[in-house]
């Protein structure tokens, strides 16, 4: 049986290296063109990122710092917490909105995402 699926796998993998290669390139790509970038694989290096993808002269990145206290009552089944966002715009251009979404008890019954979906979620087959 192995022997019969070895040979069923070969052959399969013959296929599909046979169509693939007969497979015609992309028109917005030349391989014989040494200098051409290499589709939309790579992205055309600006200020903010060179060639490779590494950060450029002008890269930023945002950051955000969370302090999250947390307070748990195992006894009475509580559990109450604050939490800061502190949001530094490390951007050249000006931030006029910042949009925050909290979801919380996502996988219970009654959650406000159980509401929400639009097919209703597979169910799990033991056999």
């Amino acid at each position: 049986m192995n022997k019969l699926f070895f040979s069923f796998l070969c052959c399969l993998l013959s296929t599909v290296s046979t169509l693939m290669a007969q497979q015609p390139a992309p028109a917005n790509y030349h391989a014989n063109s040494r200098f051409e970038q290499m589709g939309t694989a790579m992205p055309t290096p600006n200020t903010y990122r060179t060639a490779s993808g590494a950060p450029g002269k002008e890269y930023w990145q945002n950051r955000v710092d969370y302090d999250i206290k947390v307070e748990l009552n195992d006894e009475k089944q509580h559990l109450s917490g604050s939490e800061a966002v502190t949001y530094f715009n490390n951007s050249p251009d000006e931030l006029r909105y910042i949009w925050m979404q909290l979801d919380q008890n996502l996988f219970q019954k009654n959650s406000m995402s159980a509401q929400t979906r639009t097919a209703s979620p597979m169910k799990k087959e033991c056999r």
